[in-house]
């Protein structure tokens, strides 16, 4: 049978185990490389030298935590079907056909199956919004949803999707509706689906299929990539790269300034230009000590009083002109607010606060009476309010009047120092403009002794100063320039250079180590990943095989190959024997359509995926007779593991299914009448086929009786069997019970007649003596003759009326169901 791949180990486990095995590999490699798959803060740390505890992680387990079944498909009111209409699914392995003519409907459950779980449609994905308008029935679009029930093996309760478009709603604004047995959801992210539906997309349709011959090979690359569980590789690598990037950028930029540096220093006409630039010649290592010292050896012209003038002056910055004008309006207010508040006056306010403050004590003491200072007012209920009042009122003039004379005092303060700290340079008169800024200064400093002269005297005097260090400045600043040979502003940018080239060796340290991190990693991903696709391309190949069938093209194993913009998967094919390059060149339209079946297929039914169906939309197209019966036995195969759903109109693939005997495939046949009312009706199913056979036999009178019954007996217990089997698995389904338990109940069942009906019956096997009884009790004696015949019969019994026994084996398989 067709083998799916197998399951990988965790990629942090399988990169720990090469680099233990990894032979003269060193240390803060293998931390580099560990710390770059766990994260940025731990390759940052790494880098640091900070110690980090990287190590082996625990296995996530060896497959998927849960295995999800399709157990039915509801559309009403989206594209080909109106009225609302349910195809019903059992949710374990097997195989499942709809077929129906095109328009009769069947793509429409298909899509709606697709756009219920993941939101889009990959039949819609690269065509023009003419594509997207017409989603909405014509005949019945409302209400208009779509959704599917899924089942957790395991689990009873059962999982609904839903999707739902209001009157006037695009496609886009679908209400969705999330439900299962831990309660409602916002969505399949939050049962942890949304990551597996785009890894291992359980839909498959034939517009996908032709992305493979329409030259997607960057698609299908990051598709297998990412299933193959090597994505963190990916990122590892890019966390290296972009901590190498600044060093590696630094490093260059430190090197094209030396260069540039070696050039400036040639041109200056001084000895320590010379001596610094050819230190920086050459492509060795600098002496950055010596060329530290020769820029801290001092300047020769530093004894000429001159040029220390003129560092004096070109270094003056008194304050702007606006902001000392300010400060004097500041101070020509608080001069006036102060005067508001005459110094004598307020403390004779504040003699006379206190002298009410005494009074209202002393009435508080005393109560009413006359007046203890002057004998002749009262003190009473009338004095004591207006009293009261008046202090309230002294003591705020008292307050406001020691604000004003607070900030007053502050502001005086200010300007003292604002005149005393501008510099005054000692020097020579004989420099007019040096002359005139010492005039300016010490105008400025005569200052008067009321604070509103003082604001008015700053306000005139002030823009003189300014105006005349600006002019000193600027003499100063052409004097040095004639002087300087270039030097001093080359030994800026030396001194610069040095300080980035001292970080150099510790850059050079880290970027070759994250080189070597990254040379050691993209070796080893390239390994992994030819090991890890080498299951999925012999998987490929396997069906391949199946699905050549007479064509002359034999394909190689599939590779991953190149990144970035040159990602592709290239597949190695040979014709009648030679080599003839990869195969998208060679093949026809129907060897790409099985091409892309035999690539997809294994993507699906990844061992780690969760979901256990798969849709597959018109998968026959342009295919031949040969491989259309290859496509049945795939996916019959396939179904002994999955759950296969394929939509068709082509009616070769379910007469390939019938004619080869492959499995108990299950046949749902759809139509369309007028107004998009859709009829599902059940195909040949495993019982009624038997019974067909059946009855067919049991009419020719060209075979002897005596050969004929046995086999009859044969097929109608076969019916019977196998419509027990159905009543087992819907039964235990419902119930929660593990795939794997039940198919292991049937089949140990399925070795006497009598067990696998008492499982039916009680969904017990052991009670295979109390089966007649309960027959009886249930459907009558005709069902327990029915019973009683199959058991006997195979055995070589004779039957006459083998017609009757067809009769009754019908009746008793639709009973059992």
């Amino acid at each position: 049978m067709t083998q799916p791949p197998q399951p990988t180990a965790p990629l942090i486990e399988l990169i720990f185990d090469r680099l233990a095995d990894a032979d003269g590999l060193p240390a803060e490699t293998a931390e580099l490389v560990l710390a770059a798959l766990t994260g940025e803060d731990d390759l940052t740390a790494a880098l640091a030298g900070t110690p980090t505890r990287l190590g082996p992680r625990a296995p996530t387990g060896d497959g998927p935590a849960e295995r999800i079944w399709l157990k039915s498909v509801t559309v009403a009111g989206f594209r080909g079907v109106g009225p609302e209409r349910t195809i019903q699914i059992g949710p374990g392995p097997g195989f499942t056909l709809v077929v129906g003519r095109n328009g009769s409907g069947k793509s429409s459950f298909a899509e709606a199956a697709e756009l219920a779980l993941t939101g889009d449609s990959a039949r819609w994905a690269d065509k023009t919004s003419v594509w997207r308008t017409g989603w909405r029935n014509l005949h019945n679009p409302d209400p208009c949803w779509v959704g599917v029930e899924l089942r957790v093996d395991g689990v009873a309760t059962p999982t609904r999707v839903n999707r739902a478009w209001p009157v006037g709603a695009e496609l886009a604004d679908a209400e969705v509706t999330v439900s299962s047995a831990e309660g409602q959801h916002a969505g399949l992210s939050e049962l942890g689906l949304a990551r597996p539906l785009e890894l291992y997309r359980p839909f498959l349709t034939a517009a996908e299929l032709g992305k493979l011959a329409a030259g997607t090979q960057s698609q299908l690359f990051d598709a297998l990539f990412a299933i193959l569980g090597l994505d963190a590789l990916t990122d590892a690598d890019q966390r290296l790269l972009r901590a190498a990037r600044p060093h590696g950028t630094t490093i260059k930029e430190v090197r094209a300034q030396r260069s540039a540096l070696v050039g400036t220093l040639e041109g200056i006409a001084d000895d320590r230009a010379r001596r610094t630039a050819a230190l920086l010649r050459g492509r060795g290592a600098v002496d950055l000590a010596t060329v530290t010292a020769i820029l801290d050896e001092p300047d020769e012209a530093t004894t000429d009083q001159a040029v220390l003038l003129c560092r004096e002056l070109a270094a003056l910055a008194p304050p702007p002109v606006d902001e000392v004008t300010r400060l004097a309006g500041q101070l020509r207010d608080a001069t006036v607010e102060a005067q508001r508040y005459d110094g004598g006056r307020s403390r004779a306010a504040l003699r006379s606060a206190e002298l009410l403050r005494l009074a209202l004590e002393h009435h508080d003491d005393q109560g009413d009476g006359s007046c203890p200072v002057c004998a002749t007012g009262t003190l009473n209920g009338g004095w004591r309010a207006a009293a009261a009042q008046s202090l309230t009122d002294l003591r705020q003039r008292s307050v406001a009047a020691q604000t004003a004379t607070n900030r007053l005092t502050a502001l005086l303060r200010q300007t003292h120092h604002l005149i005393d700290d501008l510099p005054v340079p000692e020097s020579p008169r004989s420099e007019p403009t040096v002359g005139a800024l010492r005039d300016a200064m010490a105008a400025l400093r005569r200052v008067p002794g009321k604070p509103a002269e003082l604001a008015d005297h700053l306000a005139a005097l002030y823009p003189a100063v300014v105006e005349a260090a600006d002019a000193a400045r600027a003499y100063a600043e052409g004097f040095l320039r004639q002087r300087d040979t270039g030097w001093r502003a080359a030994a800026a940018d030396v001194r610069e250079w040095v300080a980035a080239a001292g970080g150099m060796p510790a850059r050079e340290t880290a970027l070759t180590r994250l080189k070597a991190a990254r040379a050691w990693l993209s070796d080893t991903a390239g390994k992994i990943r030819n090991e890890r696709v080498a299951p999925f391309a012999g998987h490929s190949q396997r069906i391949w095989a199946q699905l050549r069938q007479e064509s002359n093209v034999e394909l190689g194993a599939m590779t991953l190959e190149g990144a970035n913009t040159r990602r592709r998967v290239v597949f190695p094919v040979s014709v009648d024997g030679a080599d003839n390059g990869t195969a998208l060149g060679v093949m026809s339209q129907g060897e790409m359509q099985a091409l892309g079946l035999a690539t997809f297929l294994p993507r699906s039914c990844a061992p780690e995926s969760p979901f256990r169906f798969i849709v597959v939309d018109d998968p026959v197209q342009s295919m031949d007779p040969s491989k259309v019966d290859g496509l049945a036995r795939v996916l019959a195969e396939l179904a002994e593991q999955r759950q296969v759903v394929v939509f068709t109109h082509d009616t070769r693939l379910p007469d390939a299914v019938r004619r080869l005997g492959l499995g108990d495939a299950r046949i749902i046949e759809v139509t369309r009448a007028e107004r998009s009312v859709v009829t599902l009706r059940p195909g040949s199913d495993p019982v009624t086929r038997y019974l067909d056979d059946a009855s067919a036999l049991a009419r020719n009178e060209e075979i002897p009786a005596e050969v004929r019954g046995p086999v009859v007996a044969e097929l109608c217990r076969a019916a019977v069997e196998a419509a027990c089997q159905r009543v087992v698995w819907r039964v235990r389904v419902a119930r929660g019970v593990p795939h794997d338990d039940i198919e292991a109940a049937i089949e140990a069942a399925s070795r006497r007649l009598a067990t696998i009906v008492a499982l039916a019956l009680f969904d017990e096997a052991d009670r295979g003596g109390d089966v007649r009884n309960e027959l009886l009790r249930r459907h009558g004696r005709r069902a327990v003759n029915a019973y009683q015949a199959c058991r006997e019969g195979v055995h070589g019994a004779y039957l006459a009326d083998l017609p009757g026994l067809v009769a009754d084996a019908r009746f008793l398989a639709r009973a059992l169901s």
